[in-house]
């Protein structure tokens, strides 16, 4: 059973599109340095589709470095696959971090893969589901896939087959792309009752209809530990 691999937006048009910055709520000053991050990170699209790969690094770099979240994402993935730049998956774990330390989810995700797969640092599964987790809220199918195989594992969480399941499900559900594991993982899952797939199903069912999937996710398992306790 195998966890996501990263995911690749760096050049992705629904990533590079979502750019929207308030310049009336902010200072002159601040307004300025972030026209400027706009500008490198364009021109950074531009190089990249002109296969100008080292000036689109470049470009994203300078973007980066003044704070914006998605040039962060792109150096960092360019640092994770050695595109435009030698391959270097500790400076992919820097960048990764100050791009996820702002909501980028596609950032999360891909930090949590490097935690649980001690990529450019040492495996880290707490890292990895706290990293999964923030993905997850704001609904990265793959990250829920993931959070769930931890849970199944029983790596950085106490081990909830219930709960893995259910969060398999949902990413199942979800995102029903090739790229997306969930369905083979659920698959290779051993050890399931009858009992224990109906209440996965019965969580799943919470946890998609739920504005955030860990609240019920979270309650269920208290109520499982505190259970286990009065045994």
């Amino acid at each position: 059973m195998k966890p996501f691999a990263s995911r690749i937006f760096v050049l992705s048009t629904c990533l590079l599109a979502a750019i929207a910055i308030a310049f009336a709520a902010e200072s002159q000053a601040e307004a300025k340095e972030n026209s400027r991050a706009v500008a490198h990170f364009d021109a950074g699209i531009a190089a990249y589709q002109a296969n100008d790969l080292p000036l689109a690094y470049q470009e994203f770099l300078a973007a980066a470095n003044e704070g914006h979240a998605d040039s962060q994402f792109n150096v960092a993935l360019m640092y994770e696959k050695g595109i435009g730049v030698d391959q270097d998956e500790k400076e992919a774990v820097v960048w990764y971090e100050k791009s996820a330390a702002q909501g980028n989810s596609a950032a999360q995700f891909n930090l949590g893969v490097l935690y649980e797969n001690g990529r450019g640092t040492q495996i880290d599964y707490a890292k990895a589901n706290a990293w999964y987790r923030r993905a997850s809220v704001q609904g990265d199918a793959l990250a829920v896939g993931n959070l769930g195989m931890l849970y199944i594992r029983g790596q950085g969480v106490k081990e909830n087959k219930v709960a893995g399941v259910a969060l398999l499900l949902v990413s199942a559900s979800a995102d029903q792309s090739p790229a997306n594991n969930a369905k083979r993982n659920l698959a290779a899952t051993r050890g399931l009752t009858a009992e224990m797939i109906a209440a996965a199903q019965a969580l799943s069912e919470e946890l998609t209809h739920s504005n955030n999937p860990l609240m019920p996710l979270d309650q269920y398992l208290a109520e499982a530990s505190q259970s286990t306790d009065e045994l």
